[in-house]
């Protein structure tokens, strides 16, 4: 995996060396005090092959999951080194950088190996000067993207696996101040976060936030503060089905009998139509995934069971309607027929820090961190939603969708992220209101009228085209066979006599005759 780290194999070289190393990495580690949880993964392949460039930093790597990767460390370190002279000029303390900020972090580095997943083969000095460069550094983007600043690296920064330790950021912020001027101003950092979060945050935030609304001393990392700001605002105080994919509407038991109709009807047709129900039991989602990643397309993507935005608004006549509050003030009035949703500001990094909030509740949930996944489950009802243009113009007329992203971004947007595969012991809240969508939308008379056609006709008919077009493929491969072996008058005659049973008595007697 590209974002693994290779600076530190795993494998040992020195027994000795190792046992020594880890008899005091595991002595320090008995004496944390923490009730800090892992909070900073290595995403899954899985997730890093469907959409690589939302997981893998292109142009910074903050912390030891990515300081030292190779494509980034050459490119990044005299930029770091730059930026830290800058930013901590007013300080005045170049020469006592190591004693005011690293031993400090020296000191935190055991509490901060407990908030990754891996073990970092780093001793504590190492660790704490990474964490020292690139903590700075990371400060001083978090004040210019607070100011307005458009910068490429912010994507960067949101990714999981680039998350920085709060008490790291905490510890330097500190450091420096107290330095400076004695004392520190505990709500610098907690502002800081609160204006990068309603700037960035792709859910809009219907009050201004404040220092107030985000406990920094007990949230993990920026994409915490992130994750926690949007989950938690709202304005009052699963077994779901998945869309069939390929030939998932095609009933076996009806492609078989019409295959003994067919053969009923026309004697010795078996003999071609039973490949077909060979050909059709095949994997053949799998086989058309592997086809279109070999043909560099994505995969088809799973989505939860639930009629498109246009669908809803056109055919069930639900009207939508844009709510100040958040995520779980997502509703479904059965009176009015409205459907309530919060407002999405999608910008250009949009999809970016939509995946990784994703990817850190769904491995926070698997850890047993969290307990619900009501951002997964939103965005899974967006991705539902959303399927085409027309779901997109139909948001934005009601001011569900704004921001800069046209309206084919955010369908390939939508599109492209596969359905949580997670299940939570309870049924939620948003779980509820989507079945209760999708139980006034099959109610829809025009609904119930399609719904009669399929079950009755259109599975026939889908099981009639599929034999008719396999026949007509098997008849095409005859003719070019005889073509070919010049069989007109004698296989191709065959052929035609074995498929409808024309001319088998007199062909026995004629046989008899001869012998």
């Amino acid at each position: 995996m590209a974002s693994s780290i290779t600076q530190f194999p795993s494998s040992i070289n020195d027994p000795q060396q190792w046992v020594i190393q880890i008899s005091k990495t595991f002595e320090t580690h008995l004496q944390v005090d923490t009730d800090l949880p892992v909070c900073i993964f290595q995403v899954p392949e899985s997730l890093i092959t469907e959409n690589r460039e939302s997981y893998v930093p292109k142009h910074i790597g903050l912390g030891p999951i990515h300081h030292f990767h190779t494509d980034l460390y050459s490119i990044q370190e005299q930029l770091k080194l730059t930026t830290a002279k800058t930013i901590l000029t007013p300080y005045k303390i170049a020469s006592n950088f190591t004693k005011i900020v690293v031993d400090n972090l020296i000191q935190l580095v055991p509490e901060a190996r407990c908030c990754y997943e891996s073990y970092f083969n780093i001793d504590d000095d190492t660790l704490a000067w990474v964490f020292a460069l690139d903590g700075v550094f990371l400060i001083d983007i978090l004040l210019k993207v607070s100011e307005g600043n458009s910068l490429d690296s912010f994507e960067d920064i949101v990714m999981l696996e680039n998350q920085m330790p709060l008490i790291i950021l905490i510890e330097i912020h500190t450091a420096l101040e107290e330095h400076k001027s004695g004392h520190c101003n505990n709500s610098f950092l907690s502002n800081l976060l609160v204006r990068i979060c309603e700037t960035r945050s792709p859910l809009k935030f219907s009050k201004r936030l404040s220092r107030l609304d985000l406990d920094i001393h007990n949230r993990f990392h920026l994409l915490d503060c992130m994750y926690h700001l949007i989950i938690n605002h709202n304005v009052a105080a699963k077994n779901q089905l998945l869309r069939p994919n390929f030939l998932d509407d095609v009933d076996l038991e009806d492609v078989e009998n019409a295959v003994q109709m067919a053969s009923d009807i026309c004697p010795g047709a078996s003999a071609f139509l039973q490949p077909i129900l060979i050909l059709l039991k095949l994997p053949w989602d799998k086989i058309i995934s592997v086809i279109k990643k070999m043909l560099g397309e994505n995969p088809a993507v799973l989505e939860i069971d639930i009629p498109s935005a246009s669908e809803l608004s056109n055919v069930g006549k639900v009207e939508f309607c844009m709510t100040p509050g958040g995520i779980q003030d997502v509703e479904f009035d059965d009176e009015t027929h409205t459907f309530y949703l919060p407002i999405l500001d999608l910008k250009p990094d949009s999809e970016v820090i939509l995946r990784n909030l994703v990817a850190y509740e769904w491995l926070m949930f698997n850890k047993g961190t969290f307990t619900n996944l009501h951002f997964t489950e939103y965005v899974d009802l967006m991705c539902g939603i959303i399927d085409s243009k027309k779901d997109v113009r139909v948001l934005r007329e009601k001011h569900i969708i704004e921001g800069e992203l046209g309206d084919d971004e955010i369908v390939k947007l939508f599109n492209g992220i596969s359905k949580s595969s997670l299940k939570t012991d309870e049924v939620s809240g948003l779980q509820k209101t989507v079945a209760r969508v999708n139980k006034y939308y099959g109610n829809v008379a025009r609904v119930k009228v399609y719904h009669f056609m399929k079950k009755y006709f259109l599975k026939w008919w889908k099981a009639a085209v599929v034999v008719f077009t396999l026949v007509n493929l098997m008849l095409f491969v005859v003719q070019g066979a005889c073509h070919v072996y010049e069989c007109n008058n004698g296989l191709g005659v065959g052929i035609v006599r074995l498929v409808f049973g024309v001319g088998k008595e007199k062909d026995l007697l004629f046989e008899f005759e001869r012998t």
